[in-house]
């Protein structure tokens, strides 16, 4: 208060002049900070449209395996476990609600009854009857999957040439 009290302002114009720097400073200072927080939010969004199609790349080639192995699998071309422990692992990569529809449930459930059997070089170090043994058990297991899982792999390619639709309930499993 002593200080505007005691000065007469109309005979400091430079007050004026550099209020008026200060103020023109501090705009130009918020323009420029507004137009970095523009910036990083158009990089923000073009990065996570980036990684949102990526995504749905990997998803797409998720997909594109699946229908392979149940082409195979309807065919005659790979055994029943192993396309039902392959397709259950990709469908577990893909992003769609856990539990689904069910979808994949008996590539899943054939997946979880095998799983105690022995693969690659734990197999290898099987005895020629225990190897047997896990054999039959497999082959006794598929027997019972057997229908279902080709029936579920057609179903997932005729959903690929969009014979059904997906709305339609499309697996059943076998209840334990």
């Amino acid at each position: 208060m002593w200080i505007f009290n005691t000065m007469n302002l109309e005979a400091y114009p430079e007050f004026y002049i550099i209020a008026a720097l200060i103020i023109f400073s501090l705009t130009l200072y918020a323009i420029f900070l507004h137009l970095k927080v523009r910036q990083q939010e158009d990089l923000q969004k073009s990065s996570a449209d980036s990684l949102s199609q990526q995504l749905n790349t990997r998803q797409e080639g998720f997909r594109d395996s699946i229908r392979v192995i149940a082409a195979a699998l309807v065919q005659g071309q790979v055994g029943l476990t192993e396309g039902a422990i392959r397709i259950d692992k990709l469908s577990s990569l893909l992003d769609e609600a856990p539990g689904g529809d069910g979808r994949y449930k008996v590539f899943s459930q054939l997946a979880e009854a095998t799983a105690h059997i022995p693969i690659l070089e734990n197999w290898k170090k099987l005895t020629k009857d225990e190897m047997i043994m896990f054999d039959k058990e497999r082959a006794s297991i598929e027997d019972s999957f057997q229908h279902l899982i080709r029936d579920a792999a057609q179903i997932i390619l005729d959903v690929h040439s969009k014979k059904i639709t997906k709305k339609e309930p499309l697996f059943y499993s076998v209840g334990k």
